[in-house]
């Protein structure tokens, strides 16, 4: 198989399902991300009086839950049934189960909730994909190439991330988080990120195999490219070169360019590094009116389920036609006047780039197409 030319045979999204700070289920996150809605509120999860801005996108579901990756587990596993007990499962981790560092196994938290996974779910093999905040973009690529291969016939990504304390004092502590009760990615006056609550399933098969067993085709997963500045921990490129080339390598292999793209889900995490790269880089691919938007203004920055999030949204998008708007953008960042807008805007091409980057430069993007590809 060539790697990086249009497959015959592509990776399809057969299923998925989200559950975020609105609830489970993808409509109950598209309808607040279609009026511009966000789901930020005051902290009441834990305190901690070292930082001043307590805000998150905290689920009210789990105000009252002890173990929430326990939860979010038993949310996802209807989906993960309906599928072959040989299903690879792919799980996307930042931290796993910090919270449950001391365990009697002696594990690595992301290994440890991969076996958990793999109890609940019902399947025999999986592997972890750990690539910071593109880790379920990561996830989906990974598939999509084994998929190609002919190496599996069904992969089960998903993540499941949550504002521990941990987590929330480490972006906190490097002056990452908004000081203000809401996000506003690629805005000129954005001044930071707020987390989010949030788990994400997707399942991937090849075209044939989900004709033949009629299963709903919900996305083409036509392209994909990875790649690391290693400029920094925790900043990016500030001129994207990075993420340009994973951008590029998804067009080539899906076989488009970037004019052919109808909008662009970015990262977006409403850091000031972050956005201004993310618009240099499309700019430099030469569509500066490419459609933008961060699904992290309504949802928040849910950390290693990113992508998964980014994939529901995208579904939506391909679905009804149409792109949200961009949740609480009041003045764009200088290049972005013609990509971003406050307004509902039709869907021309039924093509979409997810984008995420993470921690040690990884950028991670996916060319999505509509079902009939």
């Amino acid at each position: 198989i060539c790697m990086s030319c249009p497959a015959v045979d592509p990776a399809v999204v057969v299923d998925c399902d989200i559950f975020t700070v609105f609830g489970g289920g993808i409509d109950a996150a598209w309808k607040p991300l279609l009026a511009g809605v966000h789901g930020f509120t005051p902290c009441r999860r834990f305190h901690n009086p070292c930082f001043e801005n307590m805000y998150g996108a905290f689920a009210p579901a789990l105000a009252e839950e002890k173990d929430i990756p326990g939860f979010f587990l038993d949310y996802l596993a209807p989906v993960a049934k309906k599928y072959p007990g040989t299903a690879e499962v792919f799980l996307a981790a930042t931290v796993g189960e910090i919270e449950q560092v001391e365990n009697p196994l002696d594990l690595c938290t992301c290994d440890s909730l991969l076996q958990r996974t793999l109890s609940v779910f019902g399947k025999q093999s999986g592997r972890v994909i750990s690539a910071a905040c593109a880790s379920s973009n990561a996830a989906i690529a990974r598939a999509e190439r084994l998929l190609q291969q002919n190496l599996l016939d069904y992969a089960i990504v998903l993540a499941t991330d949550y504002i521990s304390e941990f987590v929330f004092s480490g972006f906190a502590s490097i002056h990452a988080m908004s000081e203000s009760s809401l996000v506003r990615p690629y805005d000129k006056n954005r001044n930071g990120l707020l987390l989010g609550d949030a788990a994400g399933i997707a399942v991937l098969t090849r075209k044939s195999l989900a004709e033949k067993e009629h299963l709903p085709i919900l996305a083409t997963v036509s392209g994909s490219g990875m790649s690391s500045d290693a400029v920094h921990i925790t900043a990016p490129d500030p001129e994207g070169k990075a993420l340009q080339s994973a951008i590029r390598k998804a067009l080539k292999r899906a076989g488009r360019t970037i004019d052919d793209v109808g909008a662009v889900i970015g990262h977006g995490t409403g850091t000031v590094y972050n956005d201004a790269m993310e618009i240099h880089a499309l700019q430099a691919l030469g569509n500066p009116s490419v459609p933008l938007l961060s699904v992290k203004g309504s949802s928040g920055h849910t950390l290693a389920g990113a992508g998964l999030i980014q994939l529901a949204a995208a579904v939506k998008m391909l679905e009804e036609q149409v792109i949200p708007p961009q949740t609480s953008l009041e003045t764009p960042e200088d290049g972005g006047e013609l990509m971003l807008s406050k307004e509902i805007r039709p869907l021309q091409k039924p093509c979409i780039l997810s984008m995420n980057s993470g921690f040690g430069g990884m950028n991670t993007v996916l060319l999505l197409e509509g079902g009939e590809k």
